[in-house]
């Protein structure tokens, strides 16, 4: 049995996270509000801003990071990059406080450091600072667009939805990378990657969608 940390358990990827792991796992689940309560399912409501100051009751063996928001969702520029960025840095720094070798983190295609892009560019500062830290095994995986039944539903999504089965046969040849890929594939292959031997790696959709 593994003591697994989880941020961004209500989310798309997350959910399918919960469905998909080893029950016999025992699972923390850091939360604004708690989710519904399982025998093996500690929701622990905290405070994002103050990770910084928060002690788990047990030692951590995988963590999987979900967190994500769009900037409209946010509000503002800095509060998006709060999100993508601070708060992965200190659900990562937490984890490994509390010993965690392995850390699984969700970002995005087109990740880029230096993107005139908010989206890219912040997620791409975000891998890039974990990346110059010294993990035992990270993995950082850049899914496309994303299929499921978000909760709650994001428009852009919706409509990507309805007409990606007319888009889809488009996608060839270089454009393949850009195939939308389903969250509970995300989350399978996230799974495949916790339980491989050390190292650092960045996993791209391609590799997502044979997983």
């Amino acid at each position: 049995m593994s003591q697994i940390l989880i941020a961004g358990a209500s989310g798309l990827i997350g959910r399918e996270l919960l469905r998909q792991l080893d029950p016999a796992h025992s699972l923390t689940l850091l939360c604004r509000q708690a989710g519904d309560p399982r025998p093996q399912h500690h929701w622990l409501p905290v405070d994002f801003e103050q990770l910084a100051e928060l002690s788990l009751p047990d030692p951590v063996d995988i963590a999987f990071c979900c967190l994500g928001t769009t900037r409209k969702q946010a509000g503002s520029d800095e509060a998006f990059r709060r999100v993508d960025h601070d708060y992965v840095l200190a659900f990562a720094a937490l984890a490994r406080r509390h010993g965690c070798q392995r850390l699984i983190v969700v970002s995005s295609l087109g990740a880029n450091p230096h993107s005139p892009a908010l989206y890219p560019r912040t997620k791409g500062q975000m891998e890039l600072a974990l990346l110059t830290q010294a993990w035992p095994r990270l993995a950082i995986v850049r899914p496309a667009m994303l299929l499921g039944n978000r909760q709650p539903p994001r428009l852009s999504e919706q409509c990507f939805q309805a007409f990606y089965p007319l888009l889809r046969p488009l996608l060839v040849g270089k454009l393949r990378r850009w195939r939308a890929i389903d969250a509970s594939q995300v989350a399978h292959a996230m799974i495949v990657l916790s339980q491989q031997e050390g190292g650092v790696e960045v996993v791209e959709n391609e590799r997502l969608q044979g997983m």
